[in-house]
């Protein structure tokens, strides 16, 4: 797996190879920043189900200047951790090993762009979407990019769906607030 754009292009970062964890593809990477805007301005983001990490590290390597990183398992972190000192961008990371009902409702900031890929098994769009909504942790012009399976109800009472593409088995849907 490598970064695919902006001061890292081309770096390899390490996987997780863990069996609750499911990478993005490079492609489906490729694809997101795609719909969410190549290059940022430095932007705060969040990626809550971080597995290795990949989609807040890109985020810093195509500008952002913050990325907040979080997973129940603890080795994926570690991975993320590792990924982070490797690119040397470790300053710019903020880590933590907890469930994301805990995590979200304990983190108290709004973040510019919110990274979720949840396991497919658990199936709770608005649970999460509610959560972030109640929370407070979008900002006013911010976005989220969920991925999820191809076949999941994306709808939620708290955000509008602004951009819905499936590749494959997966499903990425942009949201933002309703103004």
């Amino acid at each position: 797996m490598r970064i695919n754009a902006g001061k890292y292009r081309n770096h390899n970062i390490e996987m997780t190879n863990l069996e609750t964890t499911r990478e993005t593809s490079d492609k489906v990477r490729q694809a997101i920043f795609n719909l969410i805007g190549q290059f940022f301005d430095g932007e705060v983001v969040l990626d809550l189900f971080a597995g290795s990490g990949a989609m807040g590290l890109e985020a810093i390597s195509r500008g952002a200047c913050e990325a907040y990183f979080n997973d129940i398992n603890k080795q994926a972190i570690e991975t993320v951790k590792r990924n982070a000192l490797k690119l040397k961008v470790l300053e710019q990371c903020d880590l933590k090993n907890m469930d994301f009902k805990n995590y979200l409702t304990s983190i108290n900031r709004p973040f510019d762009i919110i990274f979720l890929d949840p396991p497919y098994k658990m199936n709770n769009v608005d649970e999460i979407l509610s959560l972030i909504y109640q929370y407070k942790l979008l900002k006013s012009k911010g976005i989220i990019a969920f991925e999820m399976e191809s076949q999941t109800n994306p709808d939620s009472k708290y955000y509008k769906i602004i951009k819905d593409r499936s590749y494959g088995i997966k499903r990425v849907v942009i949201y933002k607030e309703e103004i």
